[in-house]
């Protein structure tokens, strides 16, 4: 094989390496974990100002680690939310819809208000918790504020970041949730 072509495919080989290489990468011990996906991607410069600058809102405790993506990939995802390290997520809200009706997402209506954030209230299927009974309890429909959407997100427009189209929510297997929903109310804020 000739060196024009094998160049070709090992820079290809070299360039994949590099874009999925964050797909595995653990990740840093933090209260609480933040996964952020956009339908244009984050660029690294804006995913560094966010996660500053959530830090300077929080302060020292929790911890925060804010992982983003700088392609959007519906596969990467649903890894993300089904892993269960994070304690939030923020995603286009056209995947947020389809994954709240399941009832994946833990209700924030203890927390916020439905009015403020109409935009995020959804019906959901719910499971029954608890000791399986014979017979078995059907699912039932709830509606619930399930998700924060960010147009109006402070902490999106001071970092030079378009929060329209995007959702945070926590998942039903969200870590940290107490110190996650103290960090959301600071992503949520109004500016």
């Amino acid at each position: 094989m000739t060196q024009k072509r094998w160049l070709p495919a090992a820079v290809l080989l070299l360039l994949f390496t590099v874009l999925v290489s964050g797909c595995g990468k653990a990740q840093p011990k933090a209260d609480v974990s933040i996964f952020m996906m956009a339908r244009d991607g984050i660029s690294v410069d804006a995913a560094f100002k966010l996660e500053n600058s959530l830090k300077a809102l929080v302060g020292d405790k929790p911890s925060i680690y804010l992982n983003t993506s700088p392609l959007f990939s519906n596969e990467k995802m649903i890894v993300e939310m089904g892993y269960g390290n994070h304690g939030i997520l923020i995603i286009p809200e056209e995947q947020f819809k389809i994954y709240a009706a399941e009832g994946a997402f833990l209700p924030l209506d203890e927390h916020f208000k439905q009015e403020d954030y109409p935009e995020g209230v959804l019906e959901a299927t719910i499971e029954p918790a608890g000791k399986k009974k014979d017979p078995p309890e059907a699912p039932k429909k709830e509606t619930h504020l399930y998700g924060i959407p960010l147009q109006y997100s402070k902490w999106m427009k001071d970092n030079g970041v378009e929060g329209k189209g995007l959702v945070a929510f926590m998942a039903v297997n969200s870590r940290n949730p107490e110190q996650s929903f103290e960090v959301l109310k600071k992503i949520a804020a109004k500016s």
